[in-house]
């Protein structure tokens, strides 16, 4: 059996790459590069994070099935700014698992995917 020890890194499924890098680079404090064999794809990564963004012809639908999760120390910076850029949001709090429940504040990117930080209780 292999013992999970976290998920190193996803790839988010967009429609414009252009446009999601502009929006991940403003929101988050990540570098973004082109993908070294992929040119619909770049590599996004941070000092804590890294993921992949593939751009593909997908209805909004699909592409709003996604969702990605970030661990933040605190979310009360995170909420700052999403009200300064006037971000639609909700939060809450989940405690369904055995270890590392959470409360959350989640939104949608451009593409619909649901984007969400969540701080440890």
């Amino acid at each position: 059996m292999i013992e999970l020890r976290e998920i190193d890194h996803i790839c988010l499924l967009v429609s414009d790459l252009a446009n999601s890098r502009e929006y991940y680079q403003k929101l988050f404090a990540v570098e973004c590069s082109p993908h070294p064999r992929d040119p619909s794809a770049l590599m996004v990564e941070s000092r804590h994070a890294r993921f992949f963004m593939k751009e593909i012809q997908a209805t909004p639908d699909i592409l709003g099935q996604q969702h990605l999760s970030f661990r933040v120390q605190s979310l009360a910076p995170v909420i700052e700014m999403l009200q300064r850029d006037n971000i639609s949001y909700e939060v809450g709090v989940f405690t369904h698992f055995a270890r590392s429940n959470y409360r959350w504040v989640e939104w949608r990117d451009p593409d619909g995917i649901r984007l969400e930080c969540v701080e440890l209780l």
